[in-house]
């Protein structure tokens, strides 16, 4: 009996290992025509959304919505889309009507910018 509780108390400590690490923020560092750069820290388990931006270094955090595999944010006048899968992200710059597309890497927490 010991070695079975044993067995099962491992397993389980293995799947919520694996939980955790999964809920991990995930930074992004996205890049748009004309080489503007934007880093982003998404935490769907906190249900957060970050913008950096390096050139600036204007940071701001809000609330998101993380579902089908992308993450948005509505700022009012920019909104954001970013598809994790595709590594594309939208940005709909909706003070002058006009939207672009960017690419995305995965990047490091350090990297990202973002203050601890």
């Amino acid at each position: 009996m010991k070695i079975i509780a044993g067995t099962a108390l491992t397993t389980l400590a293995v799947l919520f290992s694996g939980a955790t690490a999964f809920a991990a923020p995930t930074y992004l560092s996205c890049e748009f025509s004309g080489s503007q750069v934007f880093n982003f820290a998404l935490d769907e388990s906190k249900g957060t959304f970050g913008v950096y931006v390096p050139a600036s270094g204007s940071e701001r955090s809000a609330e998101g919505t993380f579902a089908d595999g992308k993450a948005s944010l509505n700022e009012g006048s920019v909104a954001w889309e970013i598809d994790l899968a595709k590594n594309t992200i939208i940005r709909d710059k909706r003070m002058v009507g006009e939207k672009d597309n960017g690419t995305c890497k995965s990047i490091t927490a350090a990297e990202s910018g973002f203050e601890e």
